[in-house]
């Protein structure tokens, strides 16, 4: 692979360990093209945005002599004067430059970059590093006769101490330091006689040492030590590098066991000059040797990882970017300073990903997710963060994703909670009111004419279909003046079909009679003479009438004669379905009325009156039927509501429909209706709520998918985790060592908005853990991932230079960015602001302030943290009732409780915490069960 950025310098390197820099100073020896003898300090910019293969020069100084080492080191850094730390370069006469970046980049004259020179050694300062732990210390090393000098930078005048070994730990030229990682005391130096020291600086005492005496012929004597690292992670352990052409191996050495090696990494062919270990994953160390090669290994295995691309000369410098993870500068003999991308390096060096046969390889941290979440039954989500200075705990959180709907469902639980009608009735006045739909408007109106009394029932609605009874005077207005005698017509008289019917009449013959009068079509007469001749006459005669009657209302009127209402049912024309739906609540009782307004229902669905066949469905309390119809459109979009919303819309309707005709046996579509809605529901976290939706239903009618449901809802629900059994997260990679006691901690701010969090300590800390004799055995993870054909190690980074500068930009480009706030302490009893708190719920906070005093006061200085978490939960209600974010009913509950309290009614206040409990558990788990805990342990001190 090409590198990704580069300019022509021969020159040691240092990277900025906050700032995308990189400073470069003209390495001592070096010879360009134009035999010139000046050297320059110069810082180049990592701009990873840019299309420009060559880096941008921000800044140069010059220097008096060339460098034979340079370090970049964090001191002062974050401050107006050194925001990007300092820079100290090792110089071929014995001093020490010291530079401040800031100047260095902004100054006009370069003289103006130059801090000051540090004066002591007598040869070229080959060995240079900035204590990690203290940056303000510097240590130094010469390559003329083995002093080690640590150089305070708040006072250089002198060096701090001066170390120089005798004896068998006599040292020659030096050419590594190191500063251990895990005690700032401690510092390694090797020269190139072989010797290696551990020195403890405060006292200026060698702590041990050990001489690199491993060699094919024994009468050689020592071999020579170029470079060495301590092992971040394992403050006991170095890695040692020899430049000798005869030992070109690179050993992982235990300082208490120097004469065998924990590893040896064979693979360059000559000796070599420069090593740095990965500070993104210690798993990665980078060499350069005499052969020309740059590898990068795997620490624990020894394998070869990756390496640079070969090219004419070695390569004599190396580093890893402080904050870009992946990335690595190469200062090479041509004159060349490289930036690479080990994401497309090849493994073999050959300029091909060929990863044939190779042995699994191990994911680099940096790929490792930083944190991770999981979403679990009933609106929960589990979180973790390994940035976070708690790195072993994670986060509960009670999630809603629809507060909107939440809101909605909460209100329509209290709106039908005691079922009244009163309540229902004014619920659907509401909805009617609400919606712009007309036919959800028809709907509501319906269903609370469906709750009125039975008595009140049929009226209003035939009201409502626009048939109602004329008032009295309306109706003595019309009678008289359709009955006037002034309006009566005097009838003009047959004397021959009167004489007829008298003759009829005399002989008593009231058949013949009829028989007359239906003749000469007088059927009102027929059917005054057939009332007398008795019920057979008539019947046949009313019979007769009706049959010959045209008018359309006769048809009405015969069959309620006929008591026949179902064949006007099917009968009538569908588009007058009011007028007939109107007959049926006048004429129809009982059973009657119901299965006709399902008979006419039929009737208006098969014409294709969708709405008028529902509103009969509802008419006849018809649930399955109805909703079967609701559910038709459920998939369609309504008006730009979403699925759950459209849900709701329906189980709003279904429930008042429901409880007006209190129907609990549903079809099966319908139970499918509810365990689709209690999903919804749990995953809003609204357990409690779905398992009062499902009581609505008979519980021997639950499919086995709704009953598993219902018993995953109650156990969530209602299950209580005891002291003994505490309900806490395991992780898997410490299943053997137990848990600690859980701590409650707010969660870092979301965007979930989380009403509930909750911290569960894995692993103890750390720093309980480092000693000088720990031996880490869990550092690299055993897990292994099939990588792609190369070894991606950045995949934001690319290989080469192309013309997408957007894919350029480094993943980690934030480094430049300060570091996050850290997370709030959590509230306690002593902490919480209560001055917000509503004056109605003072005593609360008045009454709970003082149950804690006497629980603190019963427990004592043993018991204290057990006391600390009692008080960040009953810290986190004060917070609660102090932002009013606690609902009506668990603060009337809880006031109750308070009064009980009060009165030292210790087993009533139990009563209510336990009813609590069953009612607002998903709102009040966090400090239900400390309340529960300080109230049992008052009742038992009394």
């Amino acid at each position: 692979m090409s590198c990704i950025k580069r300019v022509d310098r021969s020159a040691y390197v240092a990277m900025a360990p906050e700032a995308p820099f990189i400073a470069a100073g003209t390495m001592a020896g070096a010879v360009d093209l134009s035999f010139s003898s000046s050297s320059n300090l110069e810082i180049f910019e990592l701009d990873f945005n840019s299309e420009d293969h060559e880096m941008k020069l921000l800044g140069q100084c010059s220097s008096s002599e060339r460098f034979t080492r340079l370090a970049w080191g964090s001191y002062g850094s974050g401050s107006e004067e050194s925001p990007y730390g300092c820079i100290a370069g090792g110089l071929v006469d014995g001093n020490i430059g010291l530079w401040n970046p800031l100047t260095l980049i902004r100054s006009e004259s370069n003289e103006s970059a130059h801090v000051r020179y540090l004066s002591k050694h007598k040869g070229p300062v080959r060995a240079l590093e900035f204590n990690v732990i203290s940056p303000n210390q510097l240590a130094s090393g010469d390559d003329d006769d083995g002093t080690v000098c640590i150089w305070d930078l708040a006072d250089t005048s002198e060096p701090s101490h001066v170390l120089k070994g005798t004896g068998s730990y006599t040292q020659g030229e030096i050419s590594s330091v190191s500063w251990n990682r895990e005690f700032k005391h401690v510092l390694a130096s090797t020269s190139y006689n072989g010797t290696t020291v551990i020195w403890d600086v405060n006292n200026k005492k060698v702590i041990t040492g050990f001489k690199n005496s491993e060699s094919s012929d024994r009468f050689k004597g020592l071999i020579s030590c170029s470079v060495l690292q301590w092992d971040p992670d394992n403050c006991n352990q170095i890695m040692i590098a020899s430049d000798e052409d005869s030992s070109p191996s690179v050993k992982l050495l235990d300082i208490r066991y120097p004469q065998s090696p924990v590893r040896t990494f064979s693979g360059h062919h000559r000796g070599v000059i420069a090593m740095e270990w990965c500070p993104s994953d210690s798993l990665y160390l980078l060499t350069c040797a005499r052969d020309n090669r740059t590898i990068c290994w795997n620490t624990k295995t020894g394998q070869i990882v990756a390496e640079l691309p070969t090219t004419n000369n070695s390569n004599f410098d190396v580093h890893w970017s402080p904050k870009i993870p992946g990335v690595v500068s190469a200062s090479s003999a041509d004159g060349n300073i490289s930036i690479y991308n080990l994401e497309g390096c090849s493994r073999n060096g050959s300029g091909e990903n060929n990863l044939i046969d190779a042995a699994p390889l191990t994911a680099p941290k940096w790929w490792k997710r930083p944190v991770s979440a999981s979403f679990g039954f009933g609106g929960k989500l589990v979180s973790s963060n390994s940035k976070l200075p708690e790195a072993s705990v994670v986060f509960l959180h009670s999630l809603a994703t629809e507060q909107s709907l939440v809101n909605r469902i909460t209100k329509f639980e209290t709106e039908i909670e005691n079922g009244e009608k009163t309540s229902l009735m004014s619920l659907c006045k509401k909805k009617s009111e609400e919606t712009e739909s007309e036919e959800e408007k028809e709907t509501w109106s319906l269903l609370k004419i469906m709750l009125e009394e039975d008595g009140n029932a049929k009226t209003k609605l035939r009201t409502h279909l626009g048939f109602s009874l004329p008032c009295e005077d309306q109706k003595d207005q019309e009678h008289h003046a359709t009955y006037s005698s002034e309006n009566v017509e005097e009838e003009i008289s047959d004397p021959l079909f009167d004489d007829a019917i008298e003759r009829s009449l005399i002989v008593g013959d009231y058949k013949e009679a009829v028989a007359h009068c239906l003749s000469a079509n007088k059927m009102a007469d027929a059917l005054v003479i057939a009332h007398v001749g008795g019920s057979t006459l008539w019947e046949s005669t009313l019979d007769k009438y009706l049959k010959m009657s045209n008018a359309p209302y006769m048809k009405v009127v015969s069959a309620m004669v006929n008591n026949d209402l179902m064949s006007l049912v099917h009968t009538r024309p569908a588009k007058l379905w009011k007028e007939t739906l109107a007959l049926i609540c006048t004429f129809a009782e009982g059973d009657e009325w119901t299965s006709l307004c399902d008979a006419l229902a039929s009737h208006l669905l098969s014409s294709g009156f969708t709405l008028a066949a529902t509103l009969c469905y509802i008419c006849a309390g018809n649930v399955d039927k109805t909703v079967d119809i609701w559910l038709r459109g459920l998939e369609k979009d309504n008006a730009g509501k979403s699925y759950s919303e459209r849900v709701q819309d329906l189980m709003e309707k279904t429930v008042v429909l429901a409880l007006a005709t209190e129907n609990k046996r549903f079809s099966g579509s319908l139970y499918k209706l509810f365990e689709s809605y209690a999903e919804i529901l749990a995953s809003q976290g609204l357990l409690a709520t779905a398992i009062k939706f499902l009581k609505l239903l008979e519980p021997g009618d639950f499919s086995s998918e709704l009953s598993i449901l219902r018993e995953r809802f109650s156990q969530s629900v209602y299950q209580e985790p005891t002291q003994t059994q505490p309900n806490l997260l395991i992780s898997p990679y410490n299943q053997a060592q137990p848990a600690l006691q859980p701590s409650f901690t707010p969660a870092p701010v979301t965007n979930a908005q989380p009403s509930k969090t909750t911290l569960v300590s894995l692993n103890p800390p750390p720093h309980q853990q480092r000693s000088m004799d720990f031996h880490s055995s869990t550092r690299y993870t055993n897990a292994t991932y099939n990588p792609p054909p190369a070894l991606y190690l950045n995949s934001k980074i690319h290989q080469t230079v192309v013309q997408q500068v957007e894919l350029m930009v480094p993943a980690q480009r934030v480094a430049v960015q300060p570091p996050p706030a850290p997370v709030a302490p959590p509230p306690t009893v002593q902490t919480a602001d209560t001055s917000n708190v509503p004056a109605h719920q003072k005593p609360i906070v008045a009454t709970l302030t003082r149950l804690f005093k006497e629980t603190s006061d019963t427990l004592g200085p043993a018991k204290k943290r057990d006391i600390e978490g009692i008080s960040k939960k009953v810290g986190s209600l004060f917070a609660k009732l102090n932002n009013e974010d606690i609902s009506k009913h668990a603060a009337e509950k809880l006031s109750l409780l308070c009064q009980a309290l009060d009165k030292q009614d210790f087993n009533a206040a139990l009563q209510i915490q336990t009813h609590m409990a069953s009612t607002e558990w998903d709102e009040c788990n966090f400090w239900l069960l400390p309340l529960k805990q300080m109230i049992k342990g008052r009742q038992n001190v009394r």
